[in-house]
């Protein structure tokens, strides 16, 4: 039995940790900000269910059992180094509150209010018959809500919610909570609706529609609407163009819009490249950050050495490694397509079915992207049917809330100390990273929460100083 952090993954059959962050044989020792989450997950050996239960005094305890998706086909170089077939801890299937049967993972979160006494708190764990003490320092800081202002955007095609019958408030309330803001691209004709889903969203994804007077007509629109919500609105319109013919309408597609005023930033999912000239707004590509005005540094998914995978079968951290990217890259927005993509629709075709007929993503093959080249296990989905989240999200909010921490101590004691403890975490990244490297950072928890304990003490620090 183990005990770690929410980025861990273990396959089944593959040993356990030798080494926690957290856990030292007998005591559970946390330590963490003022509305922060910590995830405390156990791991174990057997997958023999078992109850188990933690609380911790005045802590808002959720637990998960964690169940299992299963590999039969690696994912592809594509995704970065695959760690095999096998079946992977993801599915986070609530308990009541602080209990939960469990059988070979188990996951707890606790959340620390925002008005926690600071100081020792005291708890227990129960694995089956066995008991363990909890100790939690709550450091006299408050973390800066990764909720309320969202720098990740995590696309859906609201057919599939409601194909599946997932509420879809519920969901997008669910990844609001874990620091991301999940919407499909919004219409004029249901923008005051969804207005909710993109509450203090600095960028707004929009859909254009095909005609150069319809385009015009709506960038016009949505420059009155960004008016009133001091929001930019960018589209989309030609997903990775790969061919000349398709550069070429995406200039064609800018120019239209910069005629009607500019009010929609053209954003195209590719590297800078001569073809698009001056008229792209936006690169949105793993090699893109670093480059441009700071405010238009973003990048998408992510594939070692760019940044971790979203693959179930890849090392736990992949997912945190976006919150540190982020900060090290300065980067505003980081785009997920897909959140849902529970049915392979895009390659369709190549099946010879149409989209309605395209099998939903099972517990007996996790592949839920084949376009005959590549394949990836869980790439697109980070969420199942009827709403449970994924261990990989969790990871994604725990690089999240790292990231919330790097900003607070660059905002306090400096760009260079965040930017020194970053960059011992990870070195390269994004555009900075040689092809053929499996990524820069480590791959083991224990060193990402060494750097996360001294960006804590260094929240403390500034806090004691007189202002």
């Amino acid at each position: 039995m183990q005990i770690t952090g929410e980025s861990v993954r273990v396959r089944a059959s593959a040993p356990l940790p030798s080494a926690s962050a957290i856990f030292d044989g007998k005591l559970v020792k946390l330590r963490g900000a003022r509305g922060e989450v910590l995830g405390v997950q156990v791991l174990r050996s057997s997958s023999e269910e078992a109850g188990m239960s933690l609380a911790i005094d005045d802590m808002l305890v959720q637990a998960w059992r964690v169940d299992d998706v299963k590999v039969v086909r690696p994912s592809t170089e594509m995704y970065g180094p695959s760690t095999g077939a096998g079946s992977y801890p993801d599915v986070l299937v609530p308990g009541s509150g602080g209990d939960v049967k469990g059988g070979r993972d188990v996951l707890f979160d606790v959340g620390i209010p925002s008005d926690a006494v600071p100081g020792a708190h005291h708890g227990m764990i129960r694995i089956g018959a066995r008991t363990y003490d909890v100790s939690l320092e709550v450091v006299p800081v408050t973390l800066p809500s990764i909720s309320d202002a969202p720098r990740v955007w995590g696309y859906y095609n609201p057919h599939e919610l409601e194909r599946t019958k997932v509420d879809e408030a519920r969901a997008v309330a669910m990844f609001r909570d874990f620091g991301v803001a999940a919407t499909p691209e919004l219409t004029l004709d249901d923008a005051d609706r969804r207005a909710a889903q993109v509450a203090g969203m600095r960028f707004v994804p929009v859909l254009l529609p095909a005609s150069k007077h319809e385009i015009q007509r709506d960038a016009r629109a949505w420059a009155a609407w960004a008016a009133r919500t001091h929001q930019q609105p960018f589209a989309i319109p030609i997903d990775e163009p790969r061919t000349l013919i398709d550069r070429l309408r995406v200039r064609v597609l800018a120019r239209w819009i910069h005629e009607a005023g500019g009010g929609v930033w053209l954003a195209v999912t590719d590297a800078p490249s001569w073809m698009y000239g001056d008229d792209v707004d936006v690169f949105i590509a793993p090699g893109a950050p670093g480059h441009g005005p700071p405010d238009r540094r973003w990048t998408y998914n992510g594939a070692p050495p760019r940044a971790g995978a979203m693959i179930a079968d890849t090392d736990g951290v992949a997912m945190r490694t976006w919150g540190w990217i982020a900060f090290r890259y300065d980067v505003p927005l980081w785009y997920i397509w897909d959140v849902a993509y529970w049915r392979d629709r895009h390659n369709a075709a190549r099946r010879g079915l149409s989209k309605d007929e395209m099998p939903f993503v099972d517990d007996a093959d996790a592949v839920t992207f084949d376009d005959g080249e590549d394949h990836g296990n869980l790439d697109g989905v980070l969420f199942y049917p009827p709403g449970l989240p994924s261990l990989r999200l969790a990871a994604l909010r725990r690089g999240l809330e790292d990231r919330a921490m790097l900003d607070a101590v660059a905002a306090c004691a400096g760009r260079a100390k965040a930017d020194a403890i970053a960059a011992r975490v990870v070195p390269a990244a994004l555009g900075d990273s040689p092809p053929g490297d499996p990524g820069a950072w480590p791959t083991d928890e224990p060193s990402w929460d060494r750097a996360r304990n001294e960006l804590l003490d260094a929240m403390l620090a500034c806090a004691r100083e007189p202002h």
